[in-house]
């Protein structure tokens, strides 16, 4: 009797033991693998991609969170935001954000331009609503337009829409960690749920560089 109590402790023992090393989060059911890895742009860096757009709802909600929990990352996580351009004019607001990147005002821009379509029910939707914004933020007409159309933010809108393809983008907000693996907000879990996921990951990513 005594060996039987021993053996049936030492098998649940070892089914806890198991339960423990089980992965907390399951490819295909939390997060999925991209089908052709990305090549990240922050060398040394383990990549976060925020996909996101401007007149996504989540997005603005997502926004603070996001914002929270990168402030708290180590220095080996860079976290990027990716204007998502599905269509032609969504350049017109991936435009946006790397305007105020090239001005060194991302962190400004990106929450004056949330609160002007959520809360104050402004499209922007023209080069003309865009300006009156940047000056609003100090930027003279001039430095805008010259920004606004410069060869250099051309460029990053062609690779963000580049980008949005390869990444397989097909929903705002949306994660890519290390390029490799992909996350979405879920009704059940909501933004924590979102984060703990990211967290996972981004644990799983240095464990393989050991």
């Amino acid at each position: 009797m005594r060996i039987l109590i021993a053996v049936l402790g030492l098998v649940l023992s070892f089914g806890a033991y198991a339960q423990a090393l089980a992965p907390k989060f399951k490819a295909g059911e939390d997060y999925k693998l991209l089908d052709k890895p990305v090549r990240t742009i922050t060398p040394g860096k383990i990549e976060v991609t925020e996909a996101f757009s401007y007149t996504c709802g989540h997005c603005f909600h997502f926004e603070p969170v996001l914002k929270a929990w990168t402030a708290k990352q180590a220095d080996d996580v860079a976290v990027i935001k990716l204007p998502v351009v599905w269509r032609a004019e969504m350049g017109h607001y991936a435009r946006i954000m790397y305007t105020g990147q090239a001005l060194e005002l991302s962190d400004k821009v990106d929450q004056t331009v949330f609160d002007a379509i959520h809360v104050h029910g402004k499209r922007l939707a023209s080069e003309a609503d865009v300006a009156v914004l940047f000056k609003d933020l100090g930027v003279t007409d001039e430095k805008f337009k010259k920004t606004f159309n410069s060869f250099g933010v051309s460029s990053q809108v062609q690779q963000a829409e580049s980008r949005t393809r390869s990444m397989a983008i097909q929903a705002t907000p949306q994660i890519i960690v290390d390029g490799r693996y992909s996350v979405t907000v879920k009704k059940s879990t909501g933004h924590e749920g979102l984060l703990q996921v990211i967290e996972f990951l981004l644990d799983k990513v240095r464990d393989e560089k050991i």
